[in-house]
């Protein structure tokens, strides 16, 4: 009974001794445990509880407007994972637990001021929307006019030039004139820019890259309203610029890549729509502006220069009915702005960015919620007749009503070659009809009814709710926060790079923007090397982007062949007669003889004279004929020649030479002539005659040859006493090759024709007769230059 009572003993100490030893181990999680968002006035207060003393981050971005609180190791009671609260200023909250910790977002309609403190448990955060002081209405503006000029605006993309690298975006957009565009990303790793009121002129739709960080390049026309969208898909994403010069619109990663760029004021646009009116101020580019209430009077002051078009108006009068009397564009203290009068007191103005520039909204009423959303109306009522035009395989007509979302999706990529793949927490309904509109009109309707976002990569199509999206892109944030994190703390080294066949000066400020902040480099320039003190990844970084930039010259073979054709025709018809009277005796005194010679001092058949004599020199075929009587008192001598000759000659030079990509190489074929001048001034002067070739290479990214040729022939003119002069064709002009295709110049020829006649005066013009008195030469000479060129690259 002892022992039995022993071993009860033993068990009971043993289980108090557990439940101790699991009070003693217990630890509380750390969490957010309560959220309260307070409105007071026009001032916010948002409160955040934990059940633990909390060191929480604070970050505010204005790209959108966004608060965001990221508490390091907590976790979210469940309860508020499901926080819902929006107004006016505060569009979403979000929240939600990932590999860092606890993370509250709220986005913002506005810009605001805003401070926070942490007390113990909790974090208060206040914040209130930025304001501008309205003043007295109707006093005067001093301004003057604004800068204005006249330019080309493009309407027509003319080709692309892709030379990135692995780590960097350096691509071109050719076209015709200045246009306004637009960049940024529409999802991870998708970067767009959108050519406004321009059409594209490319033969493909699609450009894929084997090297580089462009995986490819997708290039679409839209409308309404008129415009071309460039779609990259990236490897990487980056941070990109974007500049327009002229007619190349330059995108890049690499600030110091881009060139100068000029904006410009091109149009300004009205519409009013009931009780509300619309002023749409389109520039060139993104242009930063400040917004100002001055007298009362709305003003939109640029930040930066800005050039008007001489085409738009500097005064636009409304209808007295309008919320706004009238506009104006000035240079206010050497900006350009725009100057907008109310009508009346009791007027609202908002500003805001749009797809079409700088949207200027006005009405008698405040804005509700509802009301500002007014940039997809207005593109609608911007379209132009001409715009409507849609392919017929891209309209659609539904009439559904209920319909589980997933199934009107389906619907709606019903053979359109499509792949979809649902989140698992995509669900709702949608009510549909339309007759005869874009699809793609209908798909985002049914999105954004249901708050769902579509991620596209070629025929695959992912739908996802707003809240997964958001949580992807927080993860990729935070995956960006934990290296740059990591960054901050990692050993520093150092280690030398050398450059093998350029000067490093050239590539230092590229090989410095890889750098960490925490980066240094130095040249040296005896061993043409980088020195670089930084963390491992960055100089790893830098080695890449250095093999990357530093590689020989490519150069290019170029064989020319220059063929000359001579062509010479040569026709010369000849004549010689004559002949002799001789009378012995005559039955009277005087004359008692008669002698009549054709004597020219020649001698022809049968030894007598040629009346005349207009032979052939070295013939190459005669036909003679000598007449006379029995007596030999009479003879006649006939003489015919003729010569034809033809001479056809071709010369072949075929040059070979190899130059460096983007240098100039010449060939030569020919001589120097030297002249001497007679008299007093016995300086000589040497004159370059034959045939001359420039040409400069580059080699384009896919691999074509872009060649600027120019051909000279010249030959040596008139020599006078004391000056001589050439005589000069040339021909100049630009190609693209493939390499190893074969170009040909022609077009450089001579043709020229001699006609030579000899005679007996009066006697050679007597018809018929005339025959026997002359005698011709006619010559023709044709000469042409043809050059036949083949570039190739030296692998």
């Amino acid at each position: 009974m002892k022992l039995y009572m022993k071993h009860i003993l033993i068990i009971l100490m043993l289980v108090f001794l557990a439940s101790c030893a699991g009070k003693i181990i217990e630890v509380k999680n750390n969490e957010l445990t309560d959220i309260k968002i307070e409105k007071l006035a026009d001032k916010y207060k948002v409160a955040i509880n934990y059940n633990y003393a909390v060191k929480p981050k604070v970050f505010y971005s204005k790209n959108p407007f966004k608060l965001t609180v990221i508490t390091p190791g907590a976790n979210v009671n469940s309860k508020l994972l499901n926080f819902k609260y929006s107004d006016d200023i505060i569009s979403n909250v979000l929240v939600y637990k990932d590999n860092l910790g606890a993370s509250l977002e709220l986005t913002l309609a506005k810009d605001v001021h805003y401070q926070y403190d942490t007390k113990g448990n909790s974090l208060e955060i206040t914040f209130t929307p930025i304001k501008v002081e309205e003043q007295e209405i109707g006093k005067s503006i001093n301004y003057d006019l604004p800068n204005v000029e006249d330019i080309v605006i493009g309407n027509k993309l003319l080709n692309i030039t892709n030379e990135s690298s692995d780590n960097n975006i350096l691509f071109s957009l050719k076209l015709n004139g200045i246009v306004r565009y637009d960049y940024g990303y529409l999802e991870y790793g998708y970067l767009y820019v959108d050519l406004f009121d321009v059409k594209s002129g490319l033969s493909k739709k699609i450009y894929r890259f084997n090297k580089g960080i462009i995986r490819y390049v997708k290039v679409g026309e839209y409308y309404p309203p008129q415009k071309v969208r460039v779609l990259f898909k990236l490897i990487t994403p980056t941070t990109v610029f974007a500049a327009q010069d002229g007619t190349q619109l330059v995108i890049t990663n690499d600030y110091s890549k881009l060139p100068k760029e000029r904006k410009f004021l091109i149009a300004i646009d009205t519409i009013s729509v009931k009780s509300f009116q619309s002023v749409i101020v389109k520039t060139t580019g993104r242009v930063n502006y400040t917004k100002k209430i001055i007298n009362g009077n709305l003003m939109i002051i640029f930040n930066e220069d800005v050039t008007v078009l001489k085409r738009v108006k500097n005064i636009i009068n409304f209808p007295e009915t309008s919320p706004f009397k009238n506009l104006k564009v000035i240079n206010y203290e050497g900006k350009t702005a725009i100057l907008i009068i109310p009508n009346g007191f009791e007027v609202y103005a908002n500003v805001e960015n749009a797809p079409e520039g700088i949207l200027i909204s006005g009405s008698f009423e405040k804005f509700s919620k509802a009301s500002v959303k007014f940039s997809k109306g207005l593109e609608l009522l911007e379209t132009k007749e001409e715009d409507k035009k849609v392919k017929k395989e891209d309209l659609i007509t539904l009439n559904i009503k209920d319909m589980d979302v997933r199934e009107a999706i389906k619907l709606i990529y019903f053979g359109r070659n499509k792949n979809l793949v649902f989140s698992n927490d995509v669900n709702g309904k949608a009510t549909l009809f339309v007759k005869d509109i874009p699809f793609s009109k209908a798909l985002d309707i049914i999105l954004k009814e249901n708050g769902l976002v579509k991620i596209e990569d070629d025929d695959l199509v992912w739908i996802i709710t707003k809240n997964r999206y958001s949580q992807l892109k927080q993860e990729e944030i935070k995956k960006l926060k934990e290296k740059e994190a990591i960054k901050s703390v990692e050993p520093l080294i150092t280690e030398t790079l050398f450059v093998k066949y350029a000067d490093a000066s050239e590539f230092q400020s590229v090989i410095k923007s890889v750098l960490s902040p925490r980066g240094k480099l130095e040249i040296n320039k005896k061993s043409n090397s980088f020195v670089i003190t930084d963390i491992k990844s960055a100089i790893e970084q830098a080695r890449r982007l250095l093999e990357e930039l530093d590689k020989r010259t490519p150069q290019v073979t170029i064989e020319a062949r220059i063929v000359e054709v001579f062509d010479t025709n040569n026709v010369n018809l000849g004549i010689q007669w004559g002949g002799n009277y001789n009378v012995n005796s005559t039955s009277v005194n005087f004359p008692n003889t008669i002698t009549v010679n054709g004597n020219t001092g020649s001698t022809g058949i049968g030894g007598a004279g040629y009346v005349v004599n207009l032979p052939v020199g070295a013939p190459a075929g005669a036909i003679a004929l000598s007449l006379g009587n029995l007596s030999r008192s009479f003879n006649l001598d006939v003489a015919l020649s003729a010569l034809e000759s033809q001479n056809k000659v071709r010369t072949i030079s075929s040059p070979r030479i190899t130059t460096l990509d983007n240098q100039e190489a010449e060939i030569k074929s020919g001589g120097t002539a030297i002249i001497v001048p007679t008299g007093d001034n016995t300086e000589t002067e040497e004159v370059d005659v034959g045939i001359k070739l420039k040409i400069k290479p580059h080699i384009t990214s896919n691999n074509m040859i872009y060649l600027d040729i120019e051909v000279e022939k010249s030959s040596l003119g008139a020599v006078t006493a004391n000056t001589a002069t050439t005589e000069e064709k040339k021909a100049k002009t630009q190609v693209l090759l493939a390499n190893g295709e074969t170009t040909v110049i022609g077009g450089i020829y001579e043709d020229e024709k001699s006609e030579v006649n000899q005679g007996v005066p009066f006697l050679s013009k007597i018809p018929i007769l005339g025959a026997l008195f002359r005698a011709k030469n006619n010559t023709v000479t044709k000469r042409e230059l043809l050059v036949f060129i083949t570039p190739k690259i030296v692998e």
